[in-house]
């Protein structure tokens, strides 16, 4: 009996924090889901990966495999498919999450201001994103990490409460919640102590409804680390010229780069296609 056709035949998927799991089709096909992939593309993507697996592969090697698949079939689920790591690649430093994160209140409706020096009792604070709005102001903690399988322990909210009393004590006419934002995740006992002082987590396993992925998608606030038809390098040029998310992409910014005509009107179409309202 071929290896192909032995129902008992085990799958074993690497991930990105060095532990195993075997291959489980559901949970992929939920990842494609969640990247808004109708169902008949979703079925096709996970018997053309599953076909191609070996006995020992790795999350890395099947998520390629999948975003060159979803790129032939829409660029904007090929967008949303790829968020996470498109995130991951606006590092090494920590300034472009925080615009990136200020662009996500702006899309909710606030002002937003980023590294805003607030007076404390006993300290001076930089908060990372200051978002105001009539109803209320959000003062936010923006951590970023390089390793993608770190996860914020609760040390991490514990630190930024204790930043929110030191401002709160000095400053008691304003009226603001403060937030902690993450491109990992946050553990179970960091969740538990920041819902009991009141402190609002976006991160990529939190909430269980509009995780950071999910407000990029419903907003269009694609970092121009999503595009496809940008060059590595291009996307860190870029970067370096504190062009984060891709509204704020122009044609001159791409001549600047040196692309040529015919590159600079394919990255426009993608950009005008991922902005694009349903």
């Amino acid at each position: 009996m071929s290896a192909r056709k032995n129902k008992k035949l085990k799958y074993l998927i690497r991930k990105v924090n060095r532990t195993y799991e075997e291959f489980d089709k559901k949970k992929f096909a939920k990842s494609l889901k969640a990247a808004g992939v109708s169902k008949e593309d979703t079925e096709d993507i996970v018997n053309e990966v599953y076909q191609g697996l070996e006995p020992l592969s790795s999350t890395t090697k099947i998520h390629q495999q999948t975003y060159r698949a979803l790129k032939k079939i829409s660029k904007v689920d090929a967008a949303n498919y790829n968020i996470k790591r498109a995130i991951y690649k606006l590092g090494p430093t920590g300034y472009p999450f925080e615009v990136l994160c200020a662009e996500m209140f702006k899309a909710k409706g606030y002002e937003t201001q980023v590294s805003v020096l607030k007076k404390g009792v006993n300290v001076l604070h930089e908060v990372d994103v200051v978002a105001e709005r009539a109803d209320g102001d959000i003062y936010c903690e923006c951590k970023f990490h390089n390793r993608k399988y770190y996860k914020n322990d609760v040390k991490i909210p514990l630190y930024v409460h204790s930043r929110y009393l030191d401002i709160k004590e000095a400053n008691p006419e304003l009226k603001f919640q403060y937030a902690l934002m993450s491109n990992t995740q946050f553990s179970e006992d960091a969740i538990a102590y920041a819902n009991g002082v009141g402190l609002l987590l976006y991160s990529m396993n939190y909430p269980k409804k509009n995780t950071f992925c999910q407000l990029i998608q419903k907003y269009r606030i694609y970092p121009i680390t999503a595009l496809s038809t940008l060059r590595a390098r291009e996307k860190k040029a870029l970067l370096q010229r504190n062009i984060v998310v891709i509204k704020h992409l122009e044609r001159k910014h791409l001549e600047k780069l040196g692309l040529s005509k015919n590159e600079i009107n394919k990255v426009m179409r993608e950009v005008k296609l991922l902005l694009k309202r349903d």
